[in-house]
């Protein structure tokens, strides 16, 4: 709270599920608390001064993310997709090598359909641009079979070359196999912010950078943004790069309340 005071600006961008709303097997299901959407749209009404520049990252699509957020929603940037999709400030940009794949993709979200046919509980999230094969709702002695079940197929995809595969909390991203992570979205977001004159390169300093994330893919912007006050959300037994920790998305909200109060 110190470095903010001290700051001139501040970027202050957020992961989504396990930072602001808990994790649920449902995804659905996730929604922000009416009070945490008041103390979102008050920091982002750009009255405050240091001025912040407030911006949701996140795993879900931008159309998902919005209805998420609700009201909130309007107050903000949103990265979807890890930054593969981002709308700020009336600005709507993805990234096109990834809408080339998007045939790709619904032909690989096809084969995985077919393949989790009697696997119930385990269900594919199709997020415009990548996929999210989620097991979270599939009994843990199923787990382990499952994966052997579907190795051959994603054992093609990986091969093919158009798609990685990456690993979350009981969740498997297929993503296109593109430069792009979530440290790419939060520099292609203050560089936005700079060009609205949020803020400007002077003798004072840059701007106070502060990332708030809980999943493997926010570690790629504790450590590839350069400057990053990271804020590492969960259990203390996760290693990460961040320089702080807060138990959960509860003391997220605390902390963002006091940061709106001051």
């Amino acid at each position: 709270m110190a470095a903010v005071r001290r700051a001139t600006a501040v970027l202050l961008y957020l992961d989504f599920d396990g930072t602001l709303v808990p994790i649920r097997s449902d995804p659905s299901r996730c929604q922000l608390s009416p009070a945490l959407g008041a103390t979102l749209r008050r920091l982002g009404g750009g009255l405050q001064h240091p001025p912040i520049d407030l911006a949701v990252i996140s795993g879900r699509s931008l159309v998902d993310l919005r209805q998420r957020l609700g009201p909130a929603a309007e107050h903000l940037s949103l990265a979807g997709n890890h930054g593969l999709e981002i709308a700020s400030h009336g600005q709507l940009w993805c990234e096109p090598r990834a809408r080339a794949l998007i045939p790709a993709l619904n032909a690989v979200a096809e084969h995985l359909q077919d393949a989790l046919q009697g696997w119930p509980g385990a269900w594919l999230e199709h997020k415009g641009l990548s996929l999210s094969l989620h097991t979270r709702g599939l009994a843990p002695s199923l787990r382990q079979p499952l994966a052997l079940h579907l190795m051959p197929l994603l054992e093609q995809v990986h091969g093919e070359g158009q798609f990685v595969l990456r690993r979350g909390r009981l969740v498997l991203e297929i993503r296109p196999a593109i430069p792009h992570t979530k440290a790419t979205a939060v520099q292609w977001l203050e560089a936005e912010a700079q060009r609205r004159g949020v803020w400007f390169p002077s003798a004072d300093g840059e701007p106070l950078r502060l990332y708030f994330g809980d999943d493997d893919t926010d570690e790629d912007v504790f450590q590839g943004w350069p400057g990053v006050v990271g804020v590492r959300v969960g259990p203390g037994d996760q290693d990460s790069a961040a320089t702080y920790r807060l138990s959960g998305p509860a003391g997220v909200g605390r902390w963002l309340a006091q940061l709106a109060a001051a």
